[in-house]
């Protein structure tokens, strides 16, 4: 199970960065693709700064639906959340809420993340972490 973060989503509308070659290899490997409720809201986020924002909105509804599921916000994510917030802030190593948010979603569901945003997700103690640029790279010279 993947959660895709949203800047290999972006990628992938883009067709820039080997978002389209690294999302094309997990569905031909059968992962179950999915992302969470904060990422989708960043997407729809960045259609709103485009000139043609219906265009916008019209890729990232059907990016999204192609996803397998989108997860939410529950009560084990809130929970993650206050943890990782907390420690993140005894520790001095600000990631941002977003980030904080995205991360305890994905450990509340025991999912690792597909992101370049390696140094912020790393600072997020026990969530599991694919640099998908590096795996990008990969399939490039394969």
């Amino acid at each position: 199970m993947v959660v895709l973060d949203t800047d290999l989503l972006a990628a992938f509308l883009r067709k820039k960065e080997y978002g389209f070659e690294v999302i094309h290899h997990l569905r031909k490997e059968r992962a179950e693709l999915k992302s969470t409720v904060f990422n989708v809201a960043e997407l729809y986020k960045g259609c709103y700064a485009m000139k043609n924002v219906a265009k916008g909105l019209n890729k990232v509804k059907a990016l999204v639906a192609t996803l397998n599921e989108i997860l939410q916000f529950d009560e084990n994510s809130i929970q993650e959340y206050a943890k990782i917030a907390s420690d993140l802030k005894k520790r001095g190593k600000m990631v941002g809420t977003l980030d904080e948010l995205i991360g305890s979603v994905c450990i509340a569901h025991g999912e690792k993340i597909y992101t370049r945003n390696t140094e912020h997700f790393s600072k997020i103690d026990g969530l599991p972490i694919i640099d998908w640029y590096k795996l990008g790279e990969q399939l490039d010279h394969s």
